[in-house]
């Protein structure tokens, strides 16, 4: 009864354990991840109220200018006559109403300028999702891997633990030499700082991807990867030519280039309607001011072009068309080279990959239950013992780091082609 009792306590406390570790860790796959990061995003949030912005200056542009109105009243209390007609005290009163008039489609050029901001706004808002998202991805396999190596050291460090803790007996016993407890203390201190080193990594990574996802929790993020779905990602089918083709389509970074041309074009119509005066309609009233009393006229006013021509503006407007279609030639340039180089990368990180042998992790796991056990009876020295454990260490941190360098060379080709491609 009693031992069933204590196997009740430990079963409770383990659930305890667990319970606790689940709630101090948000689990996550990559989609879940993309869900919180464009709902939560505080930098996406901030672009969408400048998409808002771009489309009131629309908005703004279609208005119409206000008339203007100018009333005068005269002051003087005297009681005064003009043109032969009494008209009292405070006799004297004018009124004008004007209202300008935009020629040349100034107003419709101005829209069209709006617009165009607008559909710019609206492609930097996709381009800082596009490098955002890399970052996601990025920082989520990089801390996935991370946590496999981690495991390793973990791994070796508890056994580490145990065979001292067994030992630290046996030496003062005079059954173990003091110097092999010492060697074993001194590799445990390399695999405690190089674990420390693998923490502090993932902290960082920790760090950018909850920033990413807006997390002000105390939660650590846990990447839940399915390996086998990443194992079937392959770049060997990719083709050169359609990955530009699609990165020309979809990069929006060149579509900001692209609507910069439209927008120079946009506003070097609108400059050139600016050399054209805008013309001012009114009518004028004047009680008593005028050469007959109760005078009413039309007024009509425009500015003479005969020094402003508003030729500056214009050249401005004309050398920033040519500067951005540069710009343009430039950015398909960069497109070119960048899916060319990140394609080479990732079907390097596929080749590279493909010469693993995936049963060898496998077997090398099982393979050190029966080294320590051999430490342990002796049947192998010290030194042979702490090479397999350096071995085992090193080919699992080289694995992993392989994995990684695989899907980090598959997002970057994503990112470069502005679609999912892998």
């Amino acid at each position: 009864m009693k031992s069933y009792l204590v196997w009740i306590f430990g079963l409770m406390c383990s659930a305890n354990v667990a319970l606790s570790q689940s709630r101090d860790t948000l689990r996550l796959n990559i989609d879940e991840a993309e869900q919180q990061f464009v709902k939560n995003n505080l930098t996406l949030l901030a672009q969408k109220y400048n998409i808002e912005a771009s489309k009131a200056a629309i908005i703004q542009a279609k208005l119409l200018p206000n008339p203007n109105i100018n009333y005068e009243q005269g002051l003087n209390t005297m009681k005064t006559i003009a043109n032969d007609a009494p008209i009292g005290a405070f006799g004297e009163r004018t009124l004008q109403i004007q209202q300008l008039i935009l020629l040349a489609g100034k107003r419709n050029k101005q829209v069209n300028v709006a617009k165009i901001n607008a559909e710019i706004t609206d492609y930097q808002f996709f381009e800082i999702a596009r490098g955002l998202t890399y970052q996601l991805h990025a920082s989520f396999y990089t801390i996935h891997y991370l946590q496999k190596t981690l495991a390793t050291y973990e791994q070796e460090i508890e056994t580490l633990n145990k065979l001292l803790s067994a030992y630290s007996d046996q030496v003062n016993r005079g059954n173990v030499p003091q110097k092999e407890l010492i060697r074993l203390q001194s590799f445990l201190v390399s695999l405690e700082t190089e674990r420390s080193n693998i923490i502090l990594e993932i902290t960082d990574n920790q760090a950018i991807l909850k920033v990413l996802l807006s997390d002000t929790s105390t939660k650590t993020v846990h990447p839940v990867v399915d390996d086998n779905a990443l194992e079937q990602k392959s770049a060997a089918g990719l083709q050169l030519s359609e990955l530009i083709n699609n990165a020309t389509d979809n990069r929006y970074d060149r579509k900001i280039q692209e609507a910069s041309v439209r927008l120079a074009s946009a506003d070097l119509a609108l400059q050139k309607a600016m050399a054209t005066p805008d013309l001012t309609i009114g009518y004028s009233y004047d009680r008593a001011g005028s050469y007959l009393n109760n005078y009413h006229g039309l007024t009509i006013a425009m500015d003479l072009p005969v020094f402003n021509k508003n030729q500056g503006n214009i050249k401005i407007a004309e050398n920033t068309i040519q500067a951005n279609k540069q710009n343009l030639a430039q950015t398909d340039v960069q497109i070119n080279n960048d899916v060319l180089q990140a394609l080479l990368k990732a079907q390097e990180a596929e080749r590279l990959y493909k010469t693993l042998d995936k049963n060898y992790l496998p077997s090398f796991n099982k393979l050190i239950d029966g080294v320590v056990q051999n430490y342990q009876k002796r049947n192998i020295t010290l030194l042979e013992f702490m090479d397999f454990l350096e071995s085992y260490k090193i080919t699992v941190t080289q694995i992993n780091t392989l994995q990684n360098t695989r899907m980090q060379t598959f997002e970057n080709l994503n990112f470069v082609v502005g679609k999912k491609v892998l």
